[in-house]
Order: structure tokens, then sequence, then C-alpha cells
């Protein structure tokens, strides 16, 4: 640390100030003083240069941090147009969730609709089944009935049958018999003629 030169030991110089160090003739205490003072420049030069040093480096960072920041700027302009990109596909799927959603609504409504005419026609279906098992039966119940009524038809066709064949036996016995008399007319008739020709 320098030391404060008392006044009794300034020199007056030609240009009307004073200096604490002899125009001529140093003193030993102002050899200490210089040699104090080249120390503390020395210092101080040292101090400006791990100064200038740290301001070289200092520089240096700054450029890469200039050059992180103009890439950080580039990357946030970047980002800024994907998120203004991904903000309108956002609002894009939001639209389209709305139109997806209606969709799904009319689609479970029409699939409502469907179960409930699926429902109908099964039990449509089903009466269907039961009027086919009734017909089935009335028409197992018919045809029987019908069986029956014919299997009776068919014995009175065949008792007609009968009455007809024996009406037949009959009347060929009474032809027959009619032959045998008509027969035995034209022999008398024959006599007779014959007679009345002799005569």
């Amino acid at each position: 640390m320098l030391t404060e030169t008392p006044p009794d030991k300034m020199f007056d110089l030609k240009d009307g100030t004073s200096s604490c160090f002899p125009l001529l003739h140093p003193s030993s205490h102002q050899m200490q003083l210089n040699q104090a003072l080249r120390k503390e420049n020395q210092v101080l030069r040292e101090e400006n240069q791990v100064l200038r040093e740290e301001n070289k480096a200092f520089r240096v960072e700054n450029k890469v941090f200039h050059k992180e920041n103009q890439a950080l700027q580039a990357e946030n302009k970047a980002l800024s147009e994907d998120n203004k990109i991904l903000q309108e596909k956002k609002m894009d799927y939001f639209e389209e969730k709305k139109v997806l959603i209606k969709q799904e609504k009319a689609l479970r409504k029409q699939n409502e609709a469907l179960w409930e005419e699926i429902k109908a026609l099964q039990e449509q279906e089903i009466a269907f089944q039961m009027e086919e098992k009734a017909l089935q039966e009335e028409t197992v119940a018919l045809w029987e009935e019908n069986k029956i009524a014919l299997q009776e038809e068919e014995r009175a066709l065949q008792n007609q049958g009968k009455a007809l064949q024996e009406e037949k036996n009959a009347l060929h016995e009474e032809n027959r018999a009619l032959h045998e008399e008509n027969k035995g007319d034209e022999l008398d008739i024959d006599k007779f003629f014959g007679l009345s020709i002799k005569t």
C-alpha cells in the first residue's frame, strides 16, 4: 500500500506544481517509494493482465452464449411455429372429435333402432313359428280326417261296387233267363209257322 508523502518532503517544480520525487538526488525514502510504486504497478499490470484474460474469456464465453442465444431463439421460433401448428391441429382435432361424437350418437340411435327392429323381427319369427306349428298340427289333423273320410268313402265305393256287381250279375241272370225265354218263344213261333205252312 502506498504512503502519502509529507508536505515538507514535497519538491517545487518549474511549472509551479509540487512533486514528491527529488529532482537530482533521490533519497532512500524516495527509492523505496519508487520501488513500492513499481511493485504496485507490477501488481496492477498483473491484475490488468488477469482482467484482460478474464475479459477475453468473457468475450469468448459471450460469443458462445450469443451463438447459443441465437440458436435458442431460432429453436424458440421453430417451437413457436410448431406450437402454432399443434394448436391449429388441436382445434382441428376438437372439431373432428365433435363430428365423431355426433356420428357416434347417430350410430347409437341407429343401432338402438336396429335392435328394436331385430327384436320385433324375432318376436314376429316366434309368432310365425307358432303359426306354422299350428298349421302343421291342423294339416296333420286334416290329413287324418281326410284319410278317415277317404277310407270310409273307399269302403262305401267298394260296397257300392259289390252292389253293382250283384246287380250286374242279377241283370245277367235276368238277361240269360230272357234269352232262354225268347229262345223258347222262337221255337214256338217256328212250330206255329211251320204248321201254318203245312196247312
